[in-house]
Protein backbone atom coordinates (compact mmCIF):
# COMPACT_ATOMS: atom_id res chain seq x y z
CA UNK A 1 0.00 0.00 0.00
CA UNK A 2 3.04 2.33 1.07
CA UNK A 3 4.29 1.68 -2.18
CA UNK A 4 1.38 2.55 -4.04
CA UNK A 5 0.78 5.49 -2.46
CA UNK A 6 4.48 6.80 -3.20
CA UNK A 7 3.59 5.93 -7.21
CA UNK A 8 1.05 8.09 -7.57
CA UNK A 9 2.12 10.86 -5.06
CA UNK A 10 5.17 10.98 -7.87
CA UNK A 11 2.71 12.26 -10.58
CA UNK A 12 1.86 14.65 -8.37
CA UNK A 13 4.63 16.27 -7.49
CA UNK A 14 5.96 16.10 -11.06
CA UNK A 15 2.83 17.96 -12.54
CA UNK A 16 3.48 20.62 -9.27
CA UNK A 17 6.99 21.43 -10.77
CA UNK A 18 6.12 21.75 -13.94
CA UNK A 19 3.06 24.34 -12.70
CA UNK A 20 5.66 26.25 -10.59
CA UNK A 21 8.14 26.18 -13.66
CA UNK A 22 5.44 27.56 -15.99
CA UNK A 23 4.29 30.32 -13.59
CA UNK A 24 8.01 31.07 -12.06
CA UNK A 25 10.39 30.09 -14.81
CA UNK A 26 12.99 32.24 -12.96
CA UNK A 27 12.10 29.77 -10.20
CA UNK A 28 15.22 28.40 -8.46
CA UNK A 29 15.27 24.25 -7.81
CA UNK A 30 17.52 21.78 -6.34
CA UNK A 31 16.62 18.73 -8.58
CA UNK A 32 18.21 15.59 -8.68
CA UNK A 33 17.63 12.36 -11.16
CA UNK A 34 19.41 9.14 -11.12
CA UNK A 35 18.68 7.47 -14.57
CA UNK A 36 16.76 4.36 -14.63
CA UNK A 37 13.42 3.26 -15.92
CA UNK A 38 12.20 5.01 -18.82
CA UNK A 39 10.26 8.46 -17.29
CA UNK A 40 6.42 8.91 -18.78
CA UNK A 41 5.51 11.72 -20.00
CA UNK A 42 4.98 14.47 -16.89
CA UNK A 43 8.49 13.79 -15.83
CA UNK A 44 10.16 14.00 -18.99
CA UNK A 45 8.47 17.03 -19.36
CA UNK A 46 10.26 18.23 -16.51
CA UNK A 47 13.39 16.96 -17.38
CA UNK A 48 13.40 18.21 -20.80
CA UNK A 49 12.57 21.99 -19.00
CA UNK A 50 15.29 21.79 -16.80
CA UNK A 51 18.28 20.57 -18.81
CA UNK A 52 17.70 24.06 -20.51
CA UNK A 53 19.29 24.98 -16.85
CA UNK A 54 20.97 22.49 -15.26
CA UNK A 55 23.96 22.22 -14.08
CA UNK A 56 25.99 18.94 -13.90
CA UNK A 57 27.94 17.75 -10.58
CA UNK A 58 30.62 15.17 -10.74
CA UNK A 59 29.98 12.12 -8.91
CA UNK A 60 30.79 12.64 -4.86
CA UNK A 61 34.02 9.50 -5.27
CA UNK A 62 35.28 12.76 -7.59
CA UNK A 63 35.33 15.17 -4.97
CA UNK A 64 35.82 14.19 -1.90
CA UNK A 65 36.55 17.18 -0.13
CA UNK A 66 33.44 18.37 -0.73
CA UNK A 67 31.96 16.13 1.87
CA UNK A 68 33.42 17.87 4.51
CA UNK A 69 31.47 21.19 3.40
CA UNK A 70 28.02 18.80 3.02
CA UNK A 71 28.16 17.04 6.32
CA UNK A 72 26.92 20.11 8.28
CA UNK A 73 23.79 20.75 5.69
CA UNK A 74 23.20 17.21 5.50
CA UNK A 75 22.72 16.50 9.30
CA UNK A 76 19.21 17.16 11.34
CA UNK A 77 18.87 20.10 13.05
CA UNK A 78 20.14 19.05 16.93
CA UNK A 79 17.27 18.59 19.25
CA UNK A 80 17.10 21.67 21.26
CA UNK A 81 19.99 22.24 23.93
CA UNK A 82 21.78 19.75 22.14
CA UNK A 83 25.30 20.34 20.22
CA UNK A 84 25.03 20.10 15.96
CA UNK A 85 26.79 16.45 15.18
CA UNK A 86 30.42 16.71 14.52
CA UNK A 87 33.12 14.68 13.20
CA UNK A 88 36.67 13.14 14.10
CA UNK A 89 39.25 13.36 11.63
CA UNK A 90 39.82 9.47 11.53
CA UNK A 91 36.02 9.50 10.39
CA UNK A 92 35.98 12.29 8.01
CA UNK A 93 38.87 10.44 6.12
CA UNK A 94 37.05 7.05 6.17
CA UNK A 95 33.94 9.04 4.60
CA UNK A 96 36.13 10.39 1.96
CA UNK A 97 37.91 7.57 0.91
CA UNK A 98 34.33 5.81 0.63
CA UNK A 99 33.75 5.47 -3.22
CA UNK A 100 30.02 6.57 -2.49
CA UNK A 101 28.15 4.33 -5.16
CA UNK A 102 24.58 6.40 -3.87
CA UNK A 103 26.26 9.70 -3.99
CA UNK A 104 25.05 12.42 -2.27
CA UNK A 105 22.02 10.45 -1.14
CA UNK A 106 24.06 8.23 -0.08
CA UNK A 107 25.58 10.24 2.45
CA UNK A 108 22.46 12.01 3.48
CA UNK A 109 21.20 9.02 4.15
CA UNK A 110 24.27 7.72 6.63
CA UNK A 111 24.51 11.32 8.54
CA UNK A 112 20.63 11.11 9.02
CA UNK A 113 20.68 7.49 10.23
CA UNK A 114 23.88 8.39 12.83
CA UNK A 115 22.13 11.20 14.22
CA UNK A 116 18.89 9.39 15.03
CA UNK A 117 20.63 6.30 16.26
CA UNK A 118 23.42 8.18 18.29
CA UNK A 119 23.22 7.61 22.05
CA UNK A 120 26.32 9.51 23.00
CA UNK A 121 27.82 12.90 22.87
CA UNK A 122 30.90 14.21 21.30
CA UNK A 123 32.03 13.58 17.40
CA UNK A 124 31.38 10.68 15.01
CA UNK A 125 34.37 8.06 15.64
CA UNK A 126 35.40 5.91 13.09
CA UNK A 127 33.83 3.05 14.98
CA UNK A 128 30.20 4.04 14.60
CA UNK A 129 30.35 4.49 11.17
CA UNK A 130 28.81 1.11 8.94
CA UNK A 131 31.29 -1.20 8.03
CA UNK A 132 31.66 -0.27 4.73
CA UNK A 133 32.51 3.36 5.01
CA UNK A 134 35.28 2.40 8.20
CA UNK A 135 37.12 -0.19 6.08
CA UNK A 136 37.09 1.42 3.00
CA UNK A 137 37.19 0.54 -0.26
CA UNK A 138 38.11 -2.87 -1.27
CA UNK A 139 41.35 -2.96 -3.86
CA UNK A 140 40.44 -3.23 -6.76
CA UNK A 141 42.46 -3.13 -10.74
CA UNK A 142 42.97 0.09 -12.39
CA UNK A 143 40.56 0.87 -15.34
CA UNK A 144 42.11 1.24 -18.19
CA UNK A 145 41.31 4.90 -18.47
CA UNK A 146 43.23 5.60 -14.78
CA UNK A 147 46.14 3.30 -16.43
CA UNK A 148 46.37 5.87 -19.02
CA UNK A 149 46.25 8.82 -16.46
CA UNK A 150 48.60 7.44 -14.17
CA UNK A 151 51.04 6.63 -17.03
CA UNK A 152 50.53 10.59 -18.08
CA UNK A 153 51.17 11.27 -14.71
CA UNK A 154 54.36 8.97 -14.04
CA UNK A 155 55.78 9.95 -17.59
CA UNK A 156 55.22 14.24 -16.55
CA UNK A 157 56.76 13.66 -13.19
CA UNK A 158 59.86 11.42 -14.49
CA UNK A 159 59.89 14.80 -17.77
CA UNK A 160 59.73 17.20 -15.45
CA UNK A 161 62.68 15.89 -12.30
CA UNK A 162 59.37 15.41 -10.13
CA UNK A 163 58.65 18.50 -9.73
CA UNK A 164 55.11 18.24 -8.82
CA UNK A 165 54.21 21.72 -9.54
CA UNK A 166 55.44 21.69 -13.12
CA UNK A 167 54.42 18.35 -13.59
CA UNK A 168 50.34 19.24 -12.95
CA UNK A 169 51.12 22.96 -15.16
CA UNK A 170 52.31 20.58 -18.06
CA UNK A 171 49.38 17.91 -17.87
CA UNK A 172 46.79 21.18 -17.47
CA UNK A 173 45.33 20.09 -13.72
CA UNK A 174 45.93 21.95 -10.43
CA UNK A 175 48.58 20.98 -8.35
CA UNK A 176 45.88 19.54 -5.89
CA UNK A 177 44.40 17.74 -8.22
CA UNK A 178 47.84 15.68 -8.97
CA UNK A 179 48.13 15.32 -5.04
CA UNK A 180 44.92 14.03 -5.11
CA UNK A 181 46.13 11.22 -7.91
CA UNK A 182 48.68 10.74 -6.46
CA UNK A 183 47.18 9.82 -3.04
CA UNK A 184 44.51 7.38 -5.01
CA UNK A 185 47.41 5.43 -6.98
CA UNK A 186 49.56 4.99 -3.69
CA UNK A 187 46.88 3.12 -2.09
CA UNK A 188 46.53 0.77 -5.00
CA UNK A 189 49.70 0.64 -6.45
CA UNK A 190 53.34 -0.35 -4.82
CA UNK A 191 55.48 1.16 -7.45
CA UNK A 192 54.31 4.73 -6.36
CA UNK A 193 55.89 5.67 -3.24
CA UNK A 194 55.14 8.66 -1.73
CA UNK A 195 57.48 11.83 -2.34
CA UNK A 196 59.33 9.89 -5.07
CA UNK A 197 56.50 8.76 -6.95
Amino acid sequence: MAAAARRTARPVRCRRLNSLLDERPDARLVVTYTPGTSPGPCLQRLLDTLAARSVTLPALRERPEDIRELLPALAPGPAPGSPPLTWSLDALRALERHPWPGNVTELAHLVRALARQRRIGGPVRRSELPDPVREGPAGRNLSPMELAERAAILEALRRHGGNKARAAAALGIARATLYRKLREYQGRDAAIRGGAL
